[in-house]
């Protein structure tokens, strides 16, 4: 898969990130939230519609880094066009921060992956990618469920060298 090709999933979706199931108060938020990132990327590139679709909430809305908004529907159905060849990848998410109000939480995390591919010419290349996003959470039936997600930065390293980077 060519660079583009991967840049283009990776912004355009590939990336929603969720937090669901109980954050007891007992527990530090931010390991149980990342905890669940870990279920929903594995969900995601597993095109397991399911187990994700049970983590967005109904009314879910994901603003990729162009701008581009969509639907939990449409984020599902590009969820099953993933490339077969991304089930490989295994995304780290680390949250950065946590603010809860009664059943509402704002997290900001931020999704790395590193992979080895050929580039256009053939050459192996290491790419580091991070995305930032901020989400909004919903606690329903004991459950926190992804509302809103909105990824604000982006960058692409390619053997160190940044290639690409946008922020909203």
């Amino acid at each position: 898969m060519s660079f583009s090709t991967m840049r283009h999933w990776l912004a355009g979706g590939v990336m929603v990130v969720a937090v669901a199931g109980a954050a007891y108060a007992q527990e530090d938020p931010k390991l149980a939230f990342e905890a669940r990132y870990a279920e929903l990327s594995s969900a995601m590139l597993g095109k397991d519609g399911a187990r994700v679709g049970a983590i967005l909430a109904p009314d879910f809305q994901s603003t990729d880094i162009r701008g581009d908004t969509h639907t939990r529907a449409e984020s599902l159905e590009r969820m099953s066009q993933i490339p077969a060849e991304m089930a490989e990848l295994k995304p780290v998410t680390k949250v950065l921060s946590v603010q809860q109000s009664g059943d509402t939480a704002a997290v900001e995390s931020q999704m790395t992956m590193h992979m080895k591919r050929p580039d256009e010419s053939g050459t192996e290349v290491t790419l580091d990618i991070a995305v930032t996003a901020n989400d909004t959470w919903v606690q329903r039936g004991g459950a926190w469920l992804l509302q809103k997600t909105v990824q604000k930065e982006m960058s692409v390293s390619k053997d160190g060298e940044v290639v690409f980077k946008q922020a909203n």
